[in-house]
């Protein structure tokens, strides 16, 4: 591959192109290449998704302003805490309105004038529908997260793992179920992308699960009156809708977890546990998450008081938000 260097006007942003490129480092050489043009013309790029090798490039293009757009306890997981990666990956974070996480944001590293105070866009779907909600829709919204296996561990290792053990226990916990087929509430579950190879292999054998594909997420979070998830980003959109959330951690006291898994996974968990990381409803005993999950059930999925005194803590003022991050970019 040849590259011409005069086709960059800085130095450094050279170097660290042709540093992924020539060496090697991650990326597929002849796609970046096909990219080149592109790359120079760009004020910024935006990422909502972890692809490390794409955003160290794009950090040290110095041309290029790196925008993480992303949300909900994806703020703690790789912005906010240093067990991740804090605010070395990015130029600016947009960051909801929240007091609370703007507070976090500027306490463990980033500058106020890098950070984007708007909601996420797509929040701005939810208005219509929050005036007309009337919370009629007795349903479940059961979402969780995966693991960064490290790579000598098996598909089948996997599927045995206390992480699905423990999730597939909840499922058909009989008190649960009970519950549901007593007032007519199905579980609308969806698999996570990245293990939907698993999908085949799950089973669950409780008749009330509806299982829902990726394109109907987001249909499922405005219908479904409660989430169960371990520490899904999605917590954030019941919080704006005033739904209820139960985090469950399923692998808190995996005694493999930090052979198995990935140490950013391990410190995720620790730092839930240990309360670093401290949410309300958060549940490491199955028997406490399905009575909290019951207790939702039984008073029509309300919001208790103290529950309502946490929602008010991050604040949230959310209108016109794809606009907002429109005029930002246009103005870059």
């Amino acid at each position: 591959m040849t590259i011409n260097k005069n086709i960059f006007k800085k130095k450094n942003s050279y170097n660290h192109l042709y540093n992924y490129i020539i060496k090697g480092n991650f990326i597929n050489g002849d796609f970046i290449e096909k990219y080149f043009s592109l790359f120079l013309r760009l004020k910024a790029v935006i990422s909502g998704a972890e692809y490390f090798s794409f955003e160290n490039l794009f950090y040290y293009i110095e041309y290029i302003t790196f925008i993480s757009l992303t949300h909900g306890l994806n703020y703690f997981k790789t912005q906010l805490f240093k067990t991740y990666y804090g605010n070395k990956r990015y130029h600016k974070l947009v960051i909801s309105t929240s007091e609370k996480l703007i507070s976090l944001a500027i306490k463990n590293g980033w500058e106020e004038k890098n950070l984007i105070k708007i909601c996420l866009p797509k929040w701005d779907k939810f208005d219509e529908f929050k005036k007309n909600n009337n919370n009629q829709n007795k349903s479940i919204f059961i979402f969780f997260t995966w693991r960064i296996w490290k790579k000598h561990i098996i598909d089948g290792v996997k599927l045995k793992s206390v992480y699905f053990k423990k999730i597939i226990e909840l499922m058909n916990n009989k008190l649960l179920i009970d519950s549901l087929n007593k007032n007519g509430i199905t579980l609308n579950f969806c698999l996570h992308h990245m293990l939907e190879v698993f999908k085949d292999k799950l089973n669950f054998g409780n008749t009330n699960i509806n299982f829902i594909q990726q394109n109907e997420i987001f249909t499922y979070i405005k219908k479904s009156s409660l989430l169960i998830t371990d520490f899904s980003s999605i917590i954030f959109e019941f919080i704006y809708q005033n739904k209820p959330f139960i985090m469950f951690i399923p692998d808190s006291e995996d005694p493999n977890i930090q052979t198995y898994y990935d140490n950013d996974y391990f410190n995720l968990i620790k730092s839930l546990k240990d309360g670093t990381i401290d949410f309300m409803n958060k549940y490491f005993d199955i028997n406490k998450a399905v009575d909290k999950i019951l207790y939702y059930i039984n008073n029509n999925f309300n919001i208790e008081q103290n529950l309502k005194e946490f929602y008010r803590s991050f604040n949230l003022t959310c209108r016109n938000n794809t606009m907002q991050f429109i005029n930002y970019l246009e103005n870059l």
